[in-house]
């Protein structure tokens, strides 16, 4: 019903974004990193992103769409694994407006760990190819997006698939920089860190769990979870070189 409104109220709406949440009911350390992630990107991230009419991923299956928007668009490229995030670019290319609702749609976590990788190879996988098209031509993009909608593609989008890299590296450099006494961290990793536990903080803070010794010791474990997304991130280059459209689907809890 909210959809239905803004849709009436705002003739220039092409979409809007229900947020994901997840159901860590009984799950493990990486069901509640998982929700953490979610937390985030759909309670801080996307409604900020909105109300400064940045482009927006769009993300899960929570999206109502005005018809004539989504035909002006092209629809949903099939081609893409990421589909979702890929028409949301397509959204701020053509000057569409994409907002954010309240009702959220519950999803169940990811319980095992090759469950969770196939997921984030897909995903990685899908910014990739979106990251991909959006830069054979960036002046083009600039244009369509403005110098700023074109940076924040590149924090959100492009950052996604960069941290996916680094944090890995990262963790093996803090781990030898702890370990051999010579070696030195300097300002700039040191930087990152205390930037990367303020993210996992905001992320803690927004997601229900129950009890805040839970949400601590997540926060504590965060370094321990990231790097996770480098192997996620190695299958996506694989399968883009090999099965570039390739699906790799996720198992969902039916009660959720």
């Amino acid at each position: 019903m909210e959809a239905a409104r803004r849709f009436a109220w705002d003739p220039q709406l092409a979409c809007v974004q229900a947020p994901l949440s997840g159901n860590v009911r009984g799950g493990g350390w990486l069901s509640r990193h998982w929700a953490l992630e979610y937390a985030i990107q759909f309670n801080r991230m996307m409604p900020a992103l909105a109300r400064l009419r940045m482009p927006i991923p769009l993300g899960g299956t929570s999206n109502h769409f005005r018809k004539a928007a989504l035909q002006a668009v092209g629809g949903w490229d099939a081609w893409n694994v990421t589909e979702d995030a890929d028409l949301g670019l397509r959204f701020a290319r053509l000057g569409k407006k994409v907002d954010v609702i309240a009702p959220p749609t519950v999803e169940t976590p990811p319980q095992q760990l090759d469950v969770w990788v196939g997921q984030r190879s897909r995903w990685l996988k899908g910014f990739i190819q979106t990251w991909l098209v959006l830069m054979r031509y960036p002046s083009t993009a600039i244009k369509e997006m403005g110098v700023l909608g074109f940076i924040s593609m590149q924090l959100t989008l492009g950052a996604s698939i960069l941290s996916a890299l680094v944090h890995l590296p990262w963790l093996v450099w803090c781990a030898v920089c702890l370990l051999v006494p010579d070696a030195n961290m300097g300002s700039v990793s040191l930087g990152m860190l205390a930037a990367s536990y303020a993210v996992g903080v905001i992320a803690a803070l927004t997601v229900p769990t129950s009890s805040f010794a839970v949400r601590l010791r997540d926060i504590l474990t965060i370094p321990f979870y990231w790097p996770l997304q480098f192997f996620a991130l190695m299958r996506a280059l694989y399968s883009l070189s090999r099965r570039p459209h390739f699906w790799v689907k996720t198992p969902h809890d039916m009660d959720a």
